[in-house]
This record gives C-alpha cells, structure tokens and sequence, in this order.
C-alpha cells in the first residue's frame, strides 16, 4: 500500500488576501479573473498550469476529490492531508476566512471522502500555531475527537519550533504516539524568504532533546548549502522516532544526480533506511507534477535521466512508500495490536 505522507487540500479561503493579490490568485478580483481567462486562451488544453488555476477556485471538499482521483491514477492508497493556518503570516496576514471553518470543512471533505471509497484514503493533519489564542485547547481537542490524525508545524509562517506554548501539544504527541509533520527546508511559501531560516532543523534540538519520543517528520530533507541534510541526519540517528520525507525539493530538478544518489544513500543506510517517507507536496506543485509523474521520478525517471542514471531497487521503493510510512503514522503497532485480541 502506497502512502503519500506530505499533500494538501486547504482552498484559497484560507490563504491571506495579501498572498492571493501578489501572485494573481483571487478569484473575486475581476482583473485576476481577466488574467486567468486571457492565460487559458494561450496555454495548450490539459497543460499543467492551466490545471493549476483551476484550483484557485476550488473548495476544500473538490480539492480532495481532485487528489483521491489522482491517488487512484499513480496507485496511491493513503494520504496524509496537512493543514496550514496562515492567519497570522506575517507579512501577509490577516484576510483569512476563520480557523475553525478550516477544521470543520477539513473533516467534512476527508470523513466524505473515506465513505466514498469504501475504506481510509485520508489521513489529515491539524495545523498548530503558538500565536493562536487557545491553540493547544483546539489542537488537543481535534486530536481526541479522532478525525485528525497528527499535527502539522510551519516555522516560516513567523515562529520557531521550539516556542514554548507547543510544548503541551508535543507532550500529549509524545505521549499518544501522534505524528508531527514539520516544514523543515529553506523554502516555502513564496514571498516568506526572510522567514525561511526559522524552518532549520537545528531548532527541533531543544524540542527533541525534552521529548525524546515525539515522532516527528523534517519534511523536505532539505540539502541547502550541504548544512541541513547533516542536522536532519544526526537528530535521526540519535532518536528513534525522528524521520524526514522526500515531498518536493528544488535540487530534484536542477542537481537530480546528486539528489536522488543522496536518498538511495539513506535508504541503504542502518537506522536512516528506516526513516524516509515518500510525499509528494501535491497541489503546492501541480502546475509541475500529478501524483504519478511525482512517483514516476523514483520508479522510472531517474534512472532515465542521462545525467543521472540512478536505479531504485523494488525494496527501496517499498521501504520509501510503504513500510517507513506504516511505522510512522503508527498503522504497524495498530496491526499488531489487532491480532493480539
């Protein structure tokens, strides 16, 4: 079973006005819609960007039907939607329709979705962030309420992990076996580079260092300036919950060589084999890639690419798609527990 451990399905609602006017993206604006209407006319029917705008428009409900449907064209079974509360981004901020409509409309689309196929498709993320008032009442009370199912981090929006009003929310993390996603790369949300560095993952030390259980994802596996990838790998093979995934990474496309031999490393290597997750990053980068093409990258073109010329063996693909997923949204210790009894 394929699982995707790094996707999204939150609308443009919930993104700040500031953003949307910056890169063309509010549907409500008539010369955005111009816009939009006049690249349609140029672009090639079916092209990727054209598929991309279509999002912009798109509710949080027919975004996740989009995904399933796409999951079900690259054999994807699971995904783990995370959620991102922008309300307080800085230099956008503001402008936002309400958290709490987010969560509700998350866990319609989701519980809609799973009912649909008969069986779990989606497993989503709460997004927590230190500035919002009540934040760990919210994130704790979504998590016991069972449709959330981990918590996703995003330094870049303005704070740093390591801000101390989460540290209730990665106790009962800790406590409850419940993942962590964080962002953990020198990118993000365009227009937020003063933000990026707040992402580094030598700010999960402290974190980590008084929950030494959480089991957490530094997404990305960021390489920037060959200083994160050491961090990442260290905070791994010092704790035994600690993983990082390989949803997007600009390097895959301008140094493909030297990225995909670095995760054909991990995956070769004792302890680190154990903690890479397959993501995928879908909608941020869908005017570049579907779900297929995405995992096409590791089953097919990389080994392809005449300067790259890298092969995935069948248990390398596994480990990165499958088994490393199980062990860390914890469906490996729900199996063992179910044929106990």
């Amino acid at each position: 079973m394929i699982i995707n451990c790094h996707c999204h399905i939150f609308s443009l609602e919930y993104v700040p006005k500031g953003f949307r006017n910056r890169f063309l993206l509010d549907t409500r604006n008539p010369l955005h819609r111009l816009i939009h209407r006049l690249l349609r006319t140029i672009l090639p029917d079916g092209s990727s960007l054209e598929n991309f705008l279509d999002f912009a428009g798109l509710a949080i409900s027919e975004i996740s039907e989009t995904l399933v449907k796409e999951m079900d064209q690259a054999g994807i079974e699971l995904c783990t939607p995370l959620m991102m509360d922008m309300e307080f981004c800085e230099p956008f901020g503001g402008q936002v329709k309400c958290f709490e409509d987010q969560i509700s409309e998350t866990i319609e689309a989701v519980e809609a979705m799973n009912r649909k196929s008969g069986r779990p498709r989606m497993l989503p993320f709460i997004a927590a962030d230190p500035r919002r008032k009540d934040v760990v009442d919210i994130v704790i009370g979504a998590l016991q309420g069972g449709a959330f199912k981990g918590v996703k981090i995003y330094p870049v929006m303005g704070f740093t992990p390591d801000d101390r009003r989460l540290y209730p929310i990665y106790d009962y993390c800790m406590r409850n076996e419940i993942p962590v996603t964080t962002h953990c790369e020198n990118g993000g949300v365009p227009g937020l580079d003063d933000y990026y560095h707040l992402a580094h993952p030598g700010y999960w030390k402290t974190v980590i260092s008084d929950f030494p259980e959480l089991k957490l994802n530094l997404a990305h596996n960021d390489r920037t300036g060959n200083s994160w990838q050491p961090v990442i790998t260290d905070l791994i093979m010092m704790y035994p919950n600690v993983y990082t995934d390989i949803s997007y990474d600009r390097e895959m496309f301008y140094k493909p060589a030297r990225y995909f031999k670095s995760i054909k490393t991990m995956l070769n290597t004792p302890k680190l084999q154990e903690r890479v997750l397959y993501g995928t990053d879908w909608y941020m980068g869908r005017y570049l890639w579907t779900e297929a093409s995405y995992l096409n990258w590791f089953t097919a073109y990389s080994r392809k690419i005449p300067w790259c010329r890298i092969e995935f063996t069948e248990d390398e693909i596994r480990r990165l798609t499958e088994e490393n997923p199980r062990s860390f949204l914890g469906m490996n210790r729900i199996k063992a527990t179910c044929r106990r009894h």
